[in-house]
This record gives C-alpha cells, structure tokens and sequence, in this order.
C-alpha cells in the first residue's frame, strides 16, 4: 500500500488542478476560434458566442459558470494579450475569442444530424484524392478547408499535397507538418501565388540555404511565419529583405541565432514591412529602446519583450512558455 505525505498530496491536487485548467483552455480555445458553429452554437457576426449556450456543449459539461468565466477572464498569451473578450448585453453575458477566429462550418443541417450535401462530398473527395486531378479547381477556400482537415486529422502526406497543391492557393499553413525538400519544391511550383506561409516548427528542415530557395522561388509571399524553426542563423534575415521585397508581416520568434545587429539591419532595409515579432530576442536596454524607437518612428508593429529584470524567476519561466499565433491570419 502506497503511503503519501501530505506535501506530496497537495502537488498531487496541484498537478491535476493544472491539467485541468490546460484541458479547459484547450476546449475554450477550440470552441471560440474554430468549433462554435460545428459544435451547434450561433455565432453573432462579431464572434460572441452566449456562454450560457457555451457551457451546454459536451465539451464543457464538466466544468462551472465560475471556471468558464475565470479562465475567460485572466487567460493571456506569452505576449501578456488577452485571448477573451467579454461583454454583456441586455443581462446576458457573451465571450469571443479575441484573434484567430476561424469557425468551421456546421457539417449537418439545421436542427438534426443528417450531413449536408457539402460536407458529405469533402469527406468522400478527402478520402479518395488519388481520383481526383484538382489543379483547375477555382475555390481557395476549399482546398485550405481540405488541407486543415488532413492536417487536424495527421494525414496531410506528402502524396496528399501533390493533389491539393494547386495554383489557387494564396495563403497556406503548413504548421508542424513533416516536410521535404521535395515537398517545398512542390510548393513553389505548384503554388507560385503565394501569399502567407506558416513553416512555424519545420525547423528540421529549414536552414538558411533552403530559406534562400524557397523565398526565391515565391517572390510575392507578403507574410512569413518562421517560428521555431532552430536551425536558422542571423543571416536568415538579410535572405530574406533580398529574395522578399513584398514582405510585410515576419514571425521570428523562438529562433535562438538572431542577434540585435541582424534586427536592426532588418528594419531598416525593410520598405513594406508594417509587423515583426522577435518576441524572444534578447537585447540590453539600450538596444532595446533603439528598436523600439526605431519601429515607432517607421510605423512598424514590433513584438519584443523587455530586457531581463531583477526576476530572474519569472524571465525563466517566460522562456520556455509556448507561444501563440496571436497574428497570424493563414487561414
């Protein structure tokens, strides 16, 4: 018979309390940028959704109105933004998430379980693309919900994307997918229209090398989300204000190499780019104030933390939290 001590009791409670509260805010952030509408709620063309109607989802019969609300209410990302707003209207109270709304379609109709014709038809071409020659197919928008899909459910191959890969597509988002060198060339000469990439956590595969051909090959991409991806150096940037003279949006964050001088060089070639995050950079004082000045003066919307204070405690814990795409919009 296993005998604890109170202290380890109490981590005990407190390690589940955790979980908890994580699996709660997973749900929340499911339900509020993605799933309302799949998971039958009605959604108010601002995003709100009634959380008396929230709490009556599968999804959240096991947690309280107080729950709901508190993890609403003090929920913030790495960067100190809230992920909720709240409002209340005529005694009723409604939550939104605050960025990367995105809401899936309800797949049944209206008031029963039965698929529409739609979604009967992306289950049967997803299940079956090895049928299907979709590179004059003219709807963007379905395509990406094809590839989300895939992705969601861990199967977007690389077999997969030589059939969804087609001109058409703008904006792709291809976040911790298992990408080849193969695979990239494929993007580039299939989807020269390109717009928006997400290669966030596809640093195995990203180096500045491989950058430099990639970007090369899609000269219109207008945002770039290169977040994790390790193997980058500070040189990366000086590719990158090079091969993209469109850039506008750059997420950068969590790339250990960059250096102050590399940012700042950055900034200052950049002509078009209007949002940098180098949330993870460090800087001294001094230089952080000359980028922070310096974006001010340019109209840039610069992601950068402070330096490190006297709480060393708190900058530790800061480093390793997982961020969030509060910006991204490739989808």
């Amino acid at each position: 018979m296993e005998i604890r001590t109170n202290d380890e009791t109490t981590n005990v409670k407190t390690n589940d309390n955790k979980f908890e509260l994580t699996k709660l805010s997973k749900r929340l952030a499911y339900l509020l940028r993605y799933g309302a509408r799949k998971e039958g709620l009605d959604v108010d063309d601002n995003g709100y959704v009634h959380l008396d109607d929230l709490l009556k989802t599968n999804l959240m019969l096991d947690y309280s109105r107080e729950d709901v609300l508190d993890s609403v209410k003090t929920s913030v990302s790495y960067r100190k933004v809230k992920r909720y707003d709240l409002r209340e209207t005529d005694g009723k109270i409604y939550i939104r998430a605050a960025y990367l709304r995105n809401f899936e379609k309800n797949p049944c109709h209206t008031g029963c379980n039965v698929h529409t014709l739609l979604e009967t038809s992306m289950n049967y071409i997803i299940s079956n693309l090895d049928y299907y020659d979709l590179q004059d197919f003219p709807d963007e928008n379905i395509i990406r919900d094809m590839i989300r899909r895939l992705k969601r459910q861990k199967k977007l191959s690389n077999k997969a994307l030589m059939t969804l890969l087609v001109p058409t597509v703008t904006r792709l988002d291809l976040e911790g997918v298992y990408l080849t060198k193969n695979t990239l060339r494929m993007i580039w000469t299939q989807c020269p229209n390109l717009v928006a990439v997400s290669l966030k956590d596809c640093g195995y595969i990203i180096t500045d090398s491989v950058l430099n051909q990639f970007t090369t090959n899609l000269p219109k991409l207008e945002r770039l989300n290169l977040c994790s991806c390790n193997h980058l150096t500070a040189k990366c940037l000086s590719i990158l204000n090079k091969t993209l003279k469109h850039l506008k949006v750059l997420h950068i964050a969590t790339v250990p190499s960059l250096t102050y001088k590399a940012v700042l060089d950055f900034i200052l070639a950049g002509t078009e780019l209007n949002f940098l995050d180098v949330y993870f950079l460090k800087t001294t004082e001094t230089e952080y104030k000359t980028l922070t000045k310096l974006a001010q003066d340019r109209g840039l919307n610069l992601i950068l933390r402070e330096p490190k204070g006297h709480n060393s405690e708190k900058d530790d814990l800061e480093e390793v939290e997982e961020p969030d795409e509060d910006c991204d919009e490739f989808d």
